[in-house]
């Protein structure tokens, strides 16, 4: 007579009853202290399981897709909207403490003031053709009154955007000259107090136009660049803890921050970025990933293939479908200086086991086990799962260091 098929439910209770019994085998063994390495000893529970498998190495590699955002070490330098900018500094270039980025003049630095300066410097030299030298030709003087007179005309050309060239260097020029010609007539003629008032009114006037002159340097070693988007002050290294998934996906769609009616009215001149470290806040679109504090990561961004990335995650964030990695990225950050967001993947290459299906034991259905032959001992060893390569394989590493789990010892076939 043939064997009574057994019910689902008799099944389900027998693997039940299994179940409690591997869990009092787990307290017991903890409770005796028989634990090995990176598992749990336990007495043989598969006594009629004869079939085995030896683990394989491999390397697996896993990435997952997404979109990235990248938020640097910055700080943003703004200025009146009508100030006019020299650029001293290359953009790109790697500064040092003290080195010049710029000068900016505000908006009281105008041709006005510009042609009152040539107007006192007119006075002075009417003064000594007319008075100082009406019966004396001084070659020497001559020839530096036709050079200052020269190096005025290119200021003047150069401020009202005639010609190219740098106005600081020019003005620079100008000042020793005009340094010099004090020097030459305080030492071969008499002092001379209307001279003497001339020079000081032409001595304010430019210690007036240097007010309205602010030079810029660098206060650390640092990137200098001059181009931004606006989201240096919102998405940078201080604020990726609390950024969300929302807002990485409004950067990446361009929505731009509300500004402050005083950021309305000013620009952005340049930044100073930290050369060695930035983020890298990563949208995964595969809802598999399934993301470790600490550990490091392989970064791919398209388009840039010569450029291998690897960060470690701070933290990450899951609200919904939305998965949000912060990787803190110690490279170079040369190559993505003006690089707000991209297509990428991250992911890590990692050394698993390969076992067959059968060598996996879920015994509540939410932990994995395999079963090792250690010592003529069963050793129940948690996996995690990495992937499933087909052909009846699984990929899976053990969740605890040191672990019997290796490729030269057997697992035991549950199933």
């Amino acid at each position: 007579m043939a064997k009574k098929k057994k019910s689902k439910k008799a099944v389900r209770r027998k693997r039940q009853r299994r179940f409690r019994v591997f869990l009092m085998v787990l307290l017991l063994m903890a409770l005796s202290a028989g634990i090995v390495a990176g598992a749990l000893l336990i007495p043989p529970l598969f006594v009629g399981k004869q079939t085995t498998a030896l683990p394989e190495s491999v390397i697996d590699a896993q990435m997952y897709a997404g979109m990235l955002v990248i938020a640097r070490q910055e700080t943003t330098r703004e200025a009146e909207s009508n100030t006019s900018i020299e650029f001293i500094a290359s953009e790109g270039s790697r500064l040092n403490r003290s080195d010049v980025i710029c000068k900016v003049y505000s908006s009281g630095y105008n041709q006005t003031e510009i042609n009152r300066l040539e107007m006192y410097r007119d006075e002075i030299r009417a003064y000594h053709i007319g008075q100082v030298f009406s019966s004396y030709v001084d070659a020497a003087l001559e020839n530096e009154n036709t050079t200052i007179a020269e190096m005025a005309q290119q200021v003047r050309i150069l401020v009202q955007g005639r010609a190219d060239g740098s106005l600081s260097n020019l003005e620079k020029q100008l000042g020793s000259e005009l340094s010099a010609r004090k020097s030459y007539l305080k030492a071969k003629y008499p002092d001379d107090q209307t001279l003497s008032e001339l020079y000081k009114v032409e001595n304010d006037q430019l210690k007036k136009i240097e007010s309205w002159t602010t030079t810029y340097s660098a206060t650390e070693e640092c990137l200098i660049s001059f181009y931004t988007d606006g989201y240096e002050s919102t998405v940078n290294s201080n604020t990726v803890a609390s950024l969300t998934p929302q807002d990485v996906r409004n950067v990446i769609r361009g929505v731009l921050p509300e500004q402050s009616m005083v950021a309305r009215g000013n620009k952005s001149i340049y930044r100073t970025v930290n050369p060695n470290e930035w983020y890298a806040l990563f949208l995964c679109q595969d809802r598999d990933f399934n993301p470790v504090r600490g550990l490091d990561y392989q970064i791919v961004l398209e388009g840039f293939d010569d450029y291998p990335v690897t960060g470690r995650l701070d933290s990450f964030t899951q609200i919904g479908g939305d998965l949000l990695l912060r990787l803190r990225v110690a490279q170079d950050v040369t190559p993505i200086l003006n690089i707000r967001n991209c297509k990428a993947s991250v992911g890590n290459t990692v050394t698993a086991y390969a076992v067959p299906e059968a060598a996996i034991y879920e015994p509540d259905g939410t932990k994995k086990y395999v079963i090792v032959l250690y010592n003529g001992q069963q050793v129940a060893v948690e996996v995690s799962e990495l992937n499933q390569p087909g052909n009846g394989m699984v990929y899976v590493n053990p969740m605890l260091p040191n672990s019997p789990l290796n490729g030269q010892n057997q697992v035991l076939l549950v199933r």
